[in-house]
């Protein structure tokens, strides 16, 4: 009877440990055969991945979906990516700048806050930073176009660019050699820093400073891509330098690439469609979004 009620307690007690872990431990799902079209192409046209942990797939609207991986670097750190992919063909979207308050005036501003200025009845499906810029004044470092006016014209040196689309639809990237041929067809500009892939191949960077970043690019045929990649807490997420950067988006199929700010101003957005609210996805390495100068946002207009 003793060894029964033994048995019996010992499986009760299995039973307990095993609920409880279901319920509160953290576990790693290690992915194999549901990789989601991010990762494979992370883990086939790159040396960045060694194994995927989780990938999820939110699709904001058709030809706009953003991608959120857990990963280990070959290097053995856990990796955060946030990556937005957006098909500019694709209409009743478009890309626009956001800056404080709405107005062309320099100020500094959360992105969600920014997007509070965003008219009906345009709806914001995903948002992220951009440049860098003065931190007393919130003046931007590069250069800004809103609808074609010319809000600041100034490209501050060499491996300084802007990111931003045509007067057209065409995205584009350029730098101070180009910008005086291609300003006139500028609609919205704005300013950016270390080239990340040139005319499909990525750029070498001395620089191998880890830290979060955030970076622009695109493909041949129109798809954009935003990505923030978390850091300054290796246990979450370590970083990543420049030069890993170019290559995650050039395995994405960019053509052209550029960081934007990162670090604390790295800040990464969607409409969550379970919600219908603007949500806030990846980790502040500063506790919580930082003012910044401005940043893009993808709007659905239909």
């Amino acid at each position: 009877m003793f060894k029964k009620r033994y048995i019996s307690f010992l499986l009760a007690w299995q039973v307990l440990v095993l609920v409880s872990c279901k319920k509160d431990d953290p576990v790693e799902k290690i992915l194999d055969n549901n990789l989601s079209a991010v990762s494979k192409a992370l883990l086939e046209n790159s040396n960045l991945v060694s194994r995927v942990f989780t990938d999820t797939v939110i699709q904001l609207h058709p030809g706009v979906q953003a991608t959120e991986i857990h990963y280990l670097s070959m290097e053995g750190y856990s990796m955060r990516a946030f990556v937005l992919e957006a098909d500019m063909k694709q209409s009743g979207i478009e890309l626009r700048p956001l800056t404080p308050f709405g107005s062309t005036g320099f100020a500094r501003q959360t992105v969600p806050e920014m997007l509070k200025y965003v008219e009906a009845p345009a709806k914001p499906l995903a948002a992220t930073n951009a440049d860098f810029f003065n931190a007393n004044t919130g003046e931007p470092r590069g250069i800004v176009y809103i609808n074609g006016q010319a809000v600041r014209t100034i490209i501050p040196g060499a491996t300084w660019g802007y990111f931003g689309i045509s007067k057209t639809g065409e995205l584009m990237i350029g730098d101070s050699l180009d910008y005086t041929q291609r300003k006139d067809q500028i609609l919205h500009a704005l300013g950016a820093n270390q080239r990340l892939v040139r005319n499909r191949v990525v750029v070498p960077h001395t620089d191998q400073t880890i830290e979060p970043r955030t970076g622009v690019g695109f493909t041949a045929d129109g798809i954009l891509y935003l990505i923030v990649v978390d850091g300054r807490r290796f246990d979450y997420s370590n970083g990543i330098s420049f030069q890993k950067l170019g290559e995650m988006f050039h395995a994405l199929g960019a053509v052209e690439a550029i960081n934007c700010d990162g670090g604390g101003s790295s800040t990464f957005m969607i409409n969550n469609p379970r919600a219908d609210i603007m949500q806030v996805r990846n980790w502040s390495s500063d506790g919580a979004p930082r003012a910044v100068a401005n940043g893009w946002v993808i709007v659905s207009t239909n």
